[in-house]
């Protein structure tokens, strides 16, 4: 039974002549998965499918160019610039349509490219001429969303792209009838809006995203935002409010928030919106969990809360909610990994830390979801590659028995979430802890160390190593002296640290102590051998927010520096500068980790299939490999 905190969730609510079925929508976004030439493919159907098959009330395709290609990459993404597209898209609203839900499609266009020009804006150059193609363009690849069967387009009007430049008083400097006063700087979406709705008449909804405040200096601001939406609300018949600017770093998080960052951040401006009397349904954006949303809604703050990384987490995370299966919904835990490859600069297919099968979809469409033969499975280790491992394999009919040598599971997850701010990884870390323990197919056997002898007498048919990695120490003078300790020891609550603190190593987890020490009121200092920028890269919009939150606090980093040796209470680091001495009362080791190669080993000959997934395998693990390949093994075996 449907706990009564969702009922606001799973009223209907109406969107121009339609009627959505509750008040979720998947959010826009960019998997990646269509073709070269920008046509949609069997993966990206399946990708929606499982979106609507899962409850969302709106699936968004999302961010589809309007510009035909004209020999350029896609970047993988729709492109709505010929009728090419439409046979395939029309297939895609076909399978969100069969479970109830509506289908919508973003469209997008940019004036330049993806970082704020140089010198004069484009939109300041562009001729009568240009403006009509661009109306024509949207116009157009609204006509043909008609044409394959959607429900809805979402004009993507905020974060630095085409629309919001005219609008904003920082890219349009315009003296004609496009640019000066709110009126003007609104009309080229109004025209837009007008010569769609002349094509496409009520037949489509129309949901208008905006920036409902820029964040810049000299962008707009909230209250231009009121404005605007009062020329346009009778245009519309959906106003999706989010925030912040694409084409500037340091905003990137603002729109799609880290862990770092409270969930629901930008909620309060579509709250200002609805206060300020705009007459049109609003959707807010942003870190919403299915409980945030159930709040936001019974605050009234907005009428349907747009989500994606939660769906892509669990998309089966709404029917859950509405038949009382909340507790089984897998969180996501905002790492980012699924913006961090779909929007670097490769350009990757999406893939979620927590979820193996995001992407993946149309790849195990036809696999049984129930192994031809069951075999007696052995799992040695009890962190988040063997306890997905022990899932899988028990979900395909297995008898599963796992190993763990401490007495809990969880494995290097356990330190990980010690920080006040990794409330959403310890989330998924009780999720992953009471599947694996209430899963009638697995038998956890704790405190019990794995040797060959007793998995051996276990007399298993497959085994999936899962014994972790080991902290890596570099040969460094001086690393093993007594004002030194290990990053995991310290996150385990094994270890004091005084009050000066100096962190060896400035990855994520070293940057997440130095962090979490600092507003401890500790004095941290970093030190790191690459540049600032190549730390960022490594996780660029969590490791962004992280940066910014580590100089707010006061936390020094010191980018592109070597450290030569420690001494009793000094570390000798070497900079472009030259070598200087940092005092510390503590230095915490943080340097990555090694994998059990030879433990690992050991387990080689016991068993025909024998499978080795997660830290144990790689020094460069982390969440998404270790359930990617504890997944893997357990649909293999």
């Amino acid at each position: 039974m449907m706990n009564p905190k969702y009922k606001k969730i799973f009223e209907p609510i109406q969107i121009g002549h339609m009627l959505v079925k509750n008040r979720i929508e998947s959010s826009p976004a960019a998997p990646r998965l269509a073709d070269i030439n920008g046509l949609v493919t069997p993966e990206l159907v399946e990708w929606s499918r499982q979106l609507a098959k899962g409850g969302a009330g709106i699936v968004t395709v999302g961010i589809s160019m309007v510009t035909p290609l004209n020999g350029m990459p896609s970047g993988f993404c729709v492109n709505m610039g010929s009728d090419n597209v439409i046979p395939g898209l029309a297939v895609l609203a076909d399978a969100v349509h069969r479970y109830g839900a509506k289908a919508s499609i973003e469209l997008a266009g940019f004036a330049f490219g993806h970082e704020m020009p140089e010198g004069k804006s484009p939109i300041d150059m562009m001729s009568q001429e240009d403006i009509n193609n661009w109306i024509k363009l949207f116009a157009d690849a609204a006509e043909r969303a008609l044409k394959a069967g959607m429900d809805m387009v979402l004009l993507h009007g905020g974060h630095g792209i085409l629309i919001s430049n005219f609008f904003s008083p920082l890219f349009n400097h315009r003296t004609d009838k496009y640019g000066g006063s709110i009126e003007n700087r609104a009309r080229f979406a109004c025209e837009l809006l007008d010569a769609i709705r002349e094509r496409v008449g009520r037949k489509l909804a129309i949901e208008f995203r905006i920036s409902a405040e820029e964040m810049v200096p000299g962008g707009v601001k909230l209250e231009d935002t009121i404005e605007f939406v009062k020329i346009i609300q009778d245009k519309i018949d959906l106003l999706h409010v989010s925030a912040g600017m694409l084409l500037i770093d340091e905003l990137v998080p603002i729109t799609t928030q880290p862990t770092y960052l409270k969930r629901g951040y930008n909620v309060h401006y579509a709250a200002e919106l609805k206060k300020a009397g705009i007459k049109v349904p609003i959707t807010t954006v942003g870190s919403i969990d299915l409980d945030l949303a159930a709040e936001i809604l019974e605050r009234g703050d907005a009428d349907i809360c747009a989500m994606i990384r939660t769906l892509i987490a669990d998309p089966d995370c709404v029917n859950k909610a509405r038949t009382g299966r909340e507790d089984e919904i897998r969180p996501c835990i905002r790492c980012v990994t699924c913006l961090n490859r779909t929007h670097g600069s490769l350009g990757l297919r999406v893939a979620c830390a927590v979820n193996p099968l995001a992407g993946r979809e149309l790849e195990f469409r036809n696999v049984s979801a129930v192994a031809d033969k069951k075999k007696k499975v052995v799992v040695i280790g009890g962190g988040p590659a063997g306890m997905e491992a022990a899932r899988t394999a028990a979900d395909r009919g297995h008898q599963v028995v796992l190993f763990e040598k401490s007495e809990k599971l969880g494995g290097t997850l356990n330190m990980a979430v010690a920080p006040e701010f990794k409330k959403d990884l310890k989330a998924y870390l009780n999720w992953a802890i009471r599947m694996t323990a209430k899963h009638p197919g697995i038998k956890i056997r704790l405190a019990t160390e794995a040797t060959p002898e007793i998995i051996k007498a276990e007399n298993p048919d497959a085994i999936v190593v899962a014994v972790g990695a080991e902290p890596n120490i570099p040969p460094i003078p001086g690393l093993d002296g007594e004002n030194v300790v290990w990053v995991g020891d310290l996150e385990a609550g094994n270890v004091q640290v005084g009050d000066n603190i100096l962190v060896a190593g400035g990855g994520l987890t070293g940057c997440e102590v130095a962090l979490d020490l600092a507003r401890k009121g500790k004095k941290v200092s970093i030190v790191e051998m690459v540049s600032e920028k190549e730390m960022i890269d490594v996780s660029p919009i969590p490791m962004t927010a992280l940066i910014k939150l580590l100089k707010e606090e006061g936390v020094t980093i010191l980018a592109n520096h070597k450290l030569l040796r420690v001494n009793v209470n000094t570390a000798v680091v070497e900079g472009k500068d030259g070598i200087k001495n940092i005092a510390f009362d503590t230095l915490i080791v943080s340097l990555g980790v090694k994998p059990k190669i030879e433990e690992a080993s050991k387990f080689a000959d016991l068993a025909d299939e024998v499978y080795y997934v997660g830290d144990c395998t790689t020094n460069r693990g982390n969440l998404y490999t270790s359930t990617t390949s504890g997944f893997n093994a357990g649909m293999d075996i």
